[in-house]
């Protein structure tokens, strides 16, 4: 009896401790699985860090995580905040499973110091700050930490600027040589009041440094500060990925890289009070003209072509000034439109602007062109300069082509010509009273024979033909019908290509072109022979006129080459 009962209590302590086993364990589980829910851990990949170079910041967890549960704009008022990459992983030990998430985020510090990057909370696991020092590249060098493999310079070609000079920006981007870039983009520089602008291709190329062979990239941009004082310019930024290879080792993968050059404090110089004339500030500036046809003399009423070139280095083509040029009584100037271009010589960049003037001279004698200048202060001397382009004198001629035509034709011009005849005629000699008899009989029978004429033409008027003529066709119908010898469509064929050679002329006065006094009485010919005759019993010879019509349309059409000047040997050390 006593047996019994001594084994009832030794079963039931023996149960009472499998059961709290089993509670404990459960208890240990659960708290085991509530402590490995989420850890997060936050890390950089160096410090201290150099200014302008980027360090990379990663979170990591044991849970699978993604970048939009993570805000980062606590890091905006300190860094400059790359974009952030996603990188999950999961592997089983020993029958076990285990997860690794990490988010990369690429920062740059903007100035010098310490800073301090925040605890961040995701489905409530917390980081622990981290500080971080920002030291300079100076400072990085004398600790021995600037063995980088990218890095990014500026640099100026002027130290004394001036209002709307324009300087050269360079920006040089090295890579060392166990660094390869995936991809990039290098940004520009920006400032508040002023104009940037790349010139040329970017220049690849290799360096040595401190033993260190690097690639380099380098680009250039134009910038022109349009107010004086204190001005700052925001530097290049390149962002990109790249992959670093150990020795020994392959390219690893790649890494989101962020680095800014160096901002640029100038102080930009006004224009000095003294200075006279449109502003301009450049190191070389040249004038140069050229005459068209190149000639001693010059037929009277035949057309001249002056082209003046105005050459300006190191600044933009839409600053170049407008050129002032006043011209004599004696002559019509027909100007074309002026021409802009811009090209590099000698690791200089230069901007011309080239115009043409038609010149029509009316008198005899000597013709003066005026002279041109251009003020600009030269910005290596720090004084005021004019580039001139002195006077030319030249010789205007009787034009030996003009005569006098020996078809009937009765205008101003022939009234004057014979009224000097006659009273330059000598009294001394008889032969010239019969001759001049005789050539006022002549030119009376000639008016009789015109109003006989003119007055049958107004008794059967002729259906005259309807030409149609397309605006930009009407020179090879005229020559057609020149050809032709078709005095109807030739006459308003000619009176179409006057309207559309010179619009500006509202009158359409034959004087008033600018055509030479031979073309002038050719086509006041095919005037007279339309208008004043039968055209049916008379006949008409169009390839005079169309001889002259051809010249006048070479000169008219004609467009100066662009005269590269030889400003090798005149640019100055």
């Amino acid at each position: 009896m006593v047996k019994v009962v001594h084994s009832n209590h030794r079963a039931f302590k023996f149960s009472f401790m499998t059961n709290f086993l089993v509670i404990a364990s459960l208890l240990f589980s659960i708290s085991f699985q509530a402590n490995a829910a989420l850890k997060i851990t936050a890390s950089v990949n160096q410090n201290p860090v150099v200014q302008g170079n980027s360090f990379i910041l990663e979170l990591r967890a044991n849970e699978n995580i993604s970048a939009s549960d993570w805000d980062s704009s606590a890091l905006l008022a300190d860094f400059v905040v790359g974009r952030t990459s996603t990188n999950s992983q999961t592997s089983y030990m020993n029958g076990k499973k285990s997860h690794l998430t990490t988010l990369s985020t690429v920062l740059m510090a903007r100035n010098i110091g310490r800073y301090t990057i925040p605890a961040f909370t995701i489905e409530g696991a917390k980081t622990q700050p981290i500080k971080v020092s920002v030291i300079s590249p100076s400072t990085a060098s004398s600790r021995g930490l600037d063995n980088r493999n990218i890095e990014l310079k500026v640099d100026v070609t002027e130290q004394d600027i001036y209002v709307g000079q324009q300087f050269i920006y360079t920006t040089t981007l090295y890579i060392a040589q166990n660094t390869e870039m995936q991809t990039g983009n290098l940004t520009e520089p920006t400032t508040e009041d002023g104009t940037i602008k790349q010139i040329g291709k970017d220049e690849n190329a290799s360096q040595v440094i401190n033993g260190r062979r690097f690639q380099t990239i380098t680009r250039q941009y134009a910038i022109t500060i349009n107010s004086a004082g204190l001005t700052t310019i925001l530097p290049s930024r390149f962002e990109g990925q790249v992959s670093t290879a150990k020795r020994g080792y392959r390219f690893g993968p790649s890494t989101p890289v962020i680095i800014q050059a160096k901002k640029l404090n100038l102080n930009i110089k006004p224009q000095p009070i003294d200075y006279k004339g449109e502003w301009l500030i450049s190191d070389f500036v040249q004038l140069d003209e050229e005459l068209q046809p190149s000639q001693n003399s010059y037929p009277q009423g035949e057309p001249i072509t002056r082209t003046v070139t105005l050459t300006v280095a190191n600044v933009d083509k839409s600053a170049l000034p407008n050129l002032a040029v006043h011209w004599p009584q004696t002559v019509k100037v027909y100007p074309d439109k002026p021409q802009l271009t811009s090209f590099a010589q000698q690791e200089n960049y230069f901007s011309q602007q080239i115009l043409s003037f038609a010149i029509i001279p009316n008198q005899l004698g000597e013709l003066t062109l005026p002279e041109i200048s251009v003020p600009w202060f030269n910005s290596k001397t720090q004084q005021q300069e004019w580039a001139r382009l002195p006077a030319k004198t030249i010789t205007i001629i009787a034009n030996e082509n003009a005569q006098v035509s020996n078809l009937p034709a009765i205008t101003v011009a022939d009234n004057e010509i014979s009224a000097q005849n006659l009273s330059t005629a000598p009294t001394e000699s008889p032969i010239w009273r019969w001759l001049t008899f005789i050539f006022a009989i002549l030119w009376l029978l000639t008016c009789a024979v015109w109003f006989i004429f003119h007055k049958q033409s107004q008794q059967n008027p002729k259906q005259e033909k309807v030409v149609t003529a397309k605006t930009d066709n009407i020179w090879p119908q005229l020559q057609a019908a020149l050809k032709n010898n078709d005095a109807n469509q030739s006459c308003q064929l000619l009176n179409l290509w006057f309207k559309q050679q010179w619009p500006e002329v509202k009158d359409s006065q034959l004087n008033l072109l600018p055509i030479s006094q031979e073309c002038q009485q050719a086509c006041q010919v095919l005037f007279t022979f339309t208008y004043g005759h039968n055209t049916e019993a008379a006949t008409w010879n169009g390839q005079h006129l169309l001889t002259l019509l051809s010249k006048v349309n070479r000169v008219k059409g004609k467009v100066t080459k662009n005269q590269q000047t030889n400003i090798k040997s005149q640019l100055n050390p």
